[in-house]
């Protein structure tokens, strides 16, 4: 019987596991592992997959698009606050004139008034 069991322990050792070679030399334990390839990138943008140079001559594009647009929107808001100031001048011009004006007419007021004070002094001293 020894002899039997000695048979079945020398089959049952004699399975060989195999071991798989990879690109550094046999690796134990991995000949489950493939050989990695690039990954396909579909879930990135493909503004992104595109080539850096011409990623850059996109950017300096859209830079000059920016550099115009930015002229045109100073050249719009100079004219509006040229317009502006134009009207607050005039608006203080005019007020200037109505404060002068008052200021006359209050100015004639009084001299009216010293003007007939003295006139009735001389009138009372005369007469």
């Amino acid at each position: 019987m020894s002899s039997t069991n000695a048979e079945a322990s020398s089959s049952t050792s004699a399975v060989i596991v195999s071991v798989a070679a990879s690109r550094n030399g046999r690796t134990p334990g991995k000949a489950h592992k493939g050989e990695k390839t690039a990954v396909k990138r579909s879930y990135i943008s493909n503004s992104v997959k595109t080539p850096f140079e011409k990623r850059r001559e996109q950017d300096k594009a859209k830079a000059a698009m920016k550099a115009v647009e930015q002229e045109l929107k100073d050249d719009k808001q100079a004219n509006h606050d040229k317009k502006v100031s134009i009207i607050k001048e005039r608006r203080e011009r005019a007020a200037e004139k109505q404060r002068m004006e008052e200021m006359k007419a209050k100015m004639s007021a009084k001299k009216l008034q010293r003007m007939k004070k003295r006139q009735g002094r001389s009138k009372k001293i005369s007469g």
